[in-house]
């Protein structure tokens, strides 16, 4: 099969394929079209030494033409549920289960409301607290901007909620978003989530949605993510990116970017 080889480093470091290091805003990229019958072998080969990954597909010579991220440790640095619970005073307990979820020794779905019951009878107002504190990865902003100015739509698939995940897709004009909803009564938190729980089949369900309202063939999109909750996209996406992730999600990606610039997406998405 023929196959777009990309390592991806902060620095350059010697490689196992024959490829020159280009500077680039995040970093540096080097990149090799190959023939191989063993792409997981040249993976795991190249990701002794740097991070990146096999690219094979339409997007081994072809631009991307959509692209879905995560937001919790992804798009964003922080956890958003760990903020909220550091309000009820359960941080400690809520981040340890985040933690375990996100490495994926916990059904996702069921930790979230144990998590999320922790939050019963916080002010509505902890939204208008926690939202400042949200930061964004670095290279978030370029690589947003990069792929709008290439055509690309995006969007995030979160397990966060929407009062959070809203604003931050507003301000970074995203084409597509999904969250869970907090119900409140009385502008209170009841410490339950309406609806459907944005899981890992879930995830996976909206980049095909936003992958056929877009028009754009799901062997055209690249999905980000960093924890077990993520794998369901990153398997149905053309490409499937792990960043800065647990081990379990490392493990099955295409490709991995272990250093902290998310803007390195571009030299996967774009090449």
């Amino acid at each position: 099969m023929r196959a777009r080889l990309i390592a991806l480093n902060p620095e350059p470091v010697n490689l196992p394929f024959d490829a020159a290091w280009q500077p680039r805003p995040f970093g540096h990229v080097a990149s090799a079209v190959v023939e191989t019958d063993d792409p997981e072998q040249l993976r795991l080969r190249l990701l002794e030494v740097a991070s990146g990954g096999v690219v094979a597909g339409p997007l081994a010579e072809q631009p991307a033409r959509l692209v879905m991220m995560d937001v919790d440790s992804t798009l964003t640095t922080t956890e958003a549920i760990d903020l909220l619970a550091e309000h009820a005073g359960t941080g400690e307990l809520v981040a340890s289960i985040t933690e375990r979820a996100m490495r994926g020794e916990l059904d996702f779905a069921e930790s979230l409301r144990e998590r999320v019951a922790t939050l019963e009878g916080l002010p509505a107002r902890v939204f208008d607290e926690v939202l400042p504190r949200i930061t964004l990865s670095p290279g978030a902003r370029e690589l947003v901007a990069a792929l709008h100015g290439a055509g690309v739509r995006v969007g995030v698939t979160s397990g966060g909620f929407t009062a959070l995940v809203a604003p931050l897709a507003e301000e970074l004009g995203l084409d597509f978003f999904n969250a869970n909803e907090l119900e409140i009564r009385d502008k209170t938190l009841t410490g339950r989530v309406i609806g459907t729980v944005v899981d890992l089949d879930q995830k996976a369900r909206d980049l095909t949605r936003f992958a056929a309202t877009s028009q754009v063939p799901l062997e055209y999109a690249v999905a980000v993510g960093d924890g077990a909750n993520d794998l369901g996209m990153l398997a149905a996406a053309g490409l499937g990116v792990a960043y800065r992730a647990k081990p379990v999600t490392a493990a099955r990606a295409d490709a991995v970017i272990a250093f902290p610039r998310l803007d390195a997406v571009t030299a996967l998405a774009l090449p």
